[in-house]
């Protein structure tokens, strides 16, 4: 936080930050097959030709499998690999095209996931996974009125499903629709009850109807599931803060981020509130914390100033 932006503004992104888990993307329900590459044969890879042997001896159901595995551990290059050769195998693996729109969303690349997922839609167009898919990173991309229309279209297939009823909520909240949102996310929660990211959700819900003491409550419920969580705890801060209570937010904070930021956010939030005068304490404290270092306090410091600069000059 080292920018000084209007609160609506503000809780959108800490929204598109803060909303994850129900919302994520599907997991593949592929089991490993006996066949997949072993450990040996990960190291074996790294050799082309040997490489090589080793993905033309895998069906394309095993090396989107193999994929899988190396996408939930992170190894984009051998997860795309795997998904290419699928493909090269049998071009109509919609399942390879997840795959590699999942490994563009997870790098950022929102258009290029998009692509990949209506690839997949072209060759299994009722796949919940691509549409769900598809949806999100349409969302991340800004783009809310296609993910809406893409939603619709999971809605149709599977109503009841969580992830859609999710995402569905999420588009709501995003396009200022939340009094649609809560309902959903109350039935998930009925549906999910211990799961903590659909209590935060739903916090984050009410953050940006400026209902903070409701949001605390839905937060202090995520954290009672999860405790270790950093985002929970990060957005439980936030909504002390906005609840006026800076001192349980700054301790919140420090768990989490350390001292010297939780003094920064604190200040930062503070001075999107009007408060200069706290957001200042606040931020002189970051820097004497971190004098040499924390340039994002120094630069909501100077926001600080030059808004009192702005007010004396209209108030002559």
């Amino acid at each position: 936080m080292n920018c000084c932006l209007p609160l609506r503004i503000l809780l959108f992104c800490l929204f598109l930050a803060m909303l994850t888990g129900l919302t994520g993307c599907s997991k593949s329900v592929r089991k490993v097959s006996s066949a997949s590459v072993d450990e040996a044969s990960l190291y074996a890879l790294q050799d082309q030709e040997s490489g090589r042997n080793q993905l033309a001896k895998l069906s394309p159901e095993e090396l989107v499998t193999t994929g899988f595995v190396y996408l939930a551990r992170r190894d984009f290059n051998l997860a795309s690999l795997h998904f290419v050769t699928a493909l090269q195998k049998n071009s109509r693996m919609a399942s390879a095209k997840i795959g590699l729109a999942r490994i563009e969303q997870l790098q950022g690349n929102y258009a290029g996931a998009a692509m990949h997922y209506e690839q997949a839609l072209q060759i299994e167009p009722d796949s919940l996974p691509a549409l769900i898919g598809w949806t999100q990173s349409l969302r991340l991309d800004g783009k809310l009125g296609e993910a809406a229309e893409a939603i619709s279209r999971a809605m149709n297939i599977d109503p009841n499903n969580v992830q859609v009823l999710a995402e569905l909520a999420t588009i709501y909240d995003l396009t200022g629709k939340e009094t649609l949102a809560e309902p959903l996310y109350r039935e998930i929660i009925e549906r999910s009850p211990r799961q903590a990211m659909a209590y935060n959700n739903l916090g984050t819900s009410y953050l940006l109807r400026k209902e903070y003491a409701a949001a605390i409550v839905q937060f202090e419920q995520a954290f009672q599931l999860k405790p270790d969580d950093k985002q929970i705890r990060n957005n439980l801060a936030t909504a002390y803060l906005l609840h006026g209570d800076s001192e349980t937010a700054l301790e919140i904070f420090k768990e989490t981020v350390g001292e010297a930021a939780a003094y920064n956010n604190v200040g930062y939030l503070l001075l999107t509130r009007g408060r200069l005068d706290e957001a200042e304490q606040a931020l002189n404290k970051a820097l004497q914390i971190h004098p040499k270092f924390y340039t994002r306090a120094k630069e909501n410091l100077d926001t600080v100033n030059r808004l009192r600069r702005q007010a004396a000059s209209k108030s002559q």
